[in-house]
């Protein structure tokens, strides 16, 4: 799926089907709790792993027997990526907090955070 059929399936659909602003805001909370948060969670313990093993194999590599310059090579290679990936991630968080923030949507309960009494058509 890539970036515009999402938007038009989860975002313009309910406000071309004149949705109130709370179930988008709702969505967009519930897409960010249910999903992104536990995905970037997963992926950040996937770098943190991959940096231990390449920091495993580093340092067996460069004990005992002198090590073999291979081992050596995807040791180094194995944190690095690590790194970037850790990097990637918290960039991510950060990019999502910022734009959540900006929505005026609240981490824990969407519901609650934002306030649109004064869209409601009637009031």
């Amino acid at each position: 799926m890539n970036i515009s059929s999402f938007i038009k399936e989860y975002i313009a659909i309910p406000v071309a089907h004149a949705q109130a602003p709370e179930e988008v805001v709702t969505l967009m909370g519930k897409i960010n709790e249910q999903l992104l948060n536990p995905l970037i969670i997963l992926m950040f313990t996937a770098a943190i792993i991959l940096f231990l093993v390449g920091l495993f194999n580093f340092f067996q590599a460069q004990s005992g027997d002198g090590g073999s310059d291979e081992a050596l090579k995807k040791g180094k290679r194995n944190m690095v990526w690590g790194i970037i990936g850790m990097a990637i991630m918290v960039s991510v968080f950060g990019i999502m907090n910022f734009i959540g923030g900006t929505l005026g949507l609240d981490r824990i309960n969407p519901d609650e955070s934002a306030d649109f009494s004064g869209l409601r058509p009637g009031q």
